[in-house]
C-alpha cells in the first residue's frame, strides 16, 4: 500500500473512532455497536499496515507505534474503571 493511501485510510479510521465515541449527557454510548466494531477493526488493520510499512524503513518507529497504542488502550480502560471507584469511595 502506498503512503498516501495509508494516510487517507488512517484519517478515515480516526474519523470513525470519533464518530463511535459519541455519548449522551450521562456518558452512555449512543453509537451503534456495528459502528464501534467497524471502527475497532479498521484501527487494528491500520496499525498492522502502518507497522508493516514502517518496519521496512526503520525498526524503532513501529515499536513506538505499538507501545503508544498499548498505552492508549490501558489509559482508556483505567478511565472506565477509575470513576466508579472514585465515586464509591467518596460516598462512604
Amino acid at each position: 500500500m502506498k503512503g498516501k493511501t495509508l494516510a487517507i485510510f488512517g484519517i478515515g479510521t480516526y474519523i470513525l473512532s470519533v464518530l463511535s465515541s459519541a455519548t449522551d449527557l450521562e456518558g452512555n454510548s449512543v453509537a451503534p455497536i456495528v459502528l464501534i466494531a467497524i471502527s475497532g477493526i479498521a484501527t487494528i488493520v491500520f496499525y498492522t499496515m502502518a507497522t508493516i510499512r514502517l518496519w521496512k524503513m526503520r525498526k524503532s518507529a513501529p515499536i513506538l507505534l505499538i507501545c503508544s497504542a498499548v498505552i492508549l488502550v490501558i489509559l482508556l480502560l483505567t478511565q472506565g474503571v477509575a470513576p466508579p471507584l472514585y465515586n464509591h469511595n467518596r460516598n462512604n
